[in-house]
């Protein structure tokens, strides 16, 4: 597959078809009380589509994009909704189980799975984070997840802030 094809169909995997705002939630719905800072050097701000901010590596090119959604829907068990994001990446195997943690506070669910999109591989790290009024997920998905790609993953996750009142 033409490397401009792969990239924009890793893109649309990433950004537009599993996030929890697309499958749950409308653009009405969404949090204006958070922040998660940009992965740092090596990233770029990409168009996010339906997700609330997206960026991609410049070294591995993966894709890196939070969401937000802030409806009944959060209520559901964090697996229940991780299982929704990653059910749109078809047979995929489980990497890394959903390890719950905590973020800001809040509590939540990472999982990292391995498939494919049209037969290129796809590795996909999944944090979804409950609030008290709203439901988050980052993202990050490529090709191959080298270590900038992780470490930007991280600092998402470790400077992630929601500032709704706990």
């Amino acid at each position: 597959m033409h490397r401009s094809k792969y990239l924009a169909l890793l893109t649309m995997a990433a950004v537009q078809t599993g996030c929890l705002s697309t499958l749950l939630g409308t653009k009405e719905s969404r949090s204006k009380n958070y922040r998660m800072p940009a992965p740092g050097a090596g990233w770029e701000a990409i168009d996010p589509a339906e997700a609330d901010a997206a960026y991609r590596n410049k070294v591995d090119k993966a894709i890196l994009n939070v969401s937000s959604v802030c409806a009944e829907e959060r209520f559901r068990s964090l697996e229940d909704l991780s299982t929704d994001v990653l059910k749109q990446l078809p047979d995929y195997s489980v990497i890394s189980p959903g390890q719950a943690t905590n973020v800001d506070g809040h509590p939540a669910l990472i999982t990292e799975v391995r498939g494919a999109v049209d037969g290129e591989p796809l590795s996909v790290r999944l944090a979804v984070i409950r609030t008290q009024e709203c439901v988050y997920d980052i993202i990050l998905a490529g090709s191959t997840l080298d270590p900038s790609s992780r470490t930007g993953f991280d600092k998402a996750l470790t400077g992630f802030h929601d500032g709704t009142k706990q």
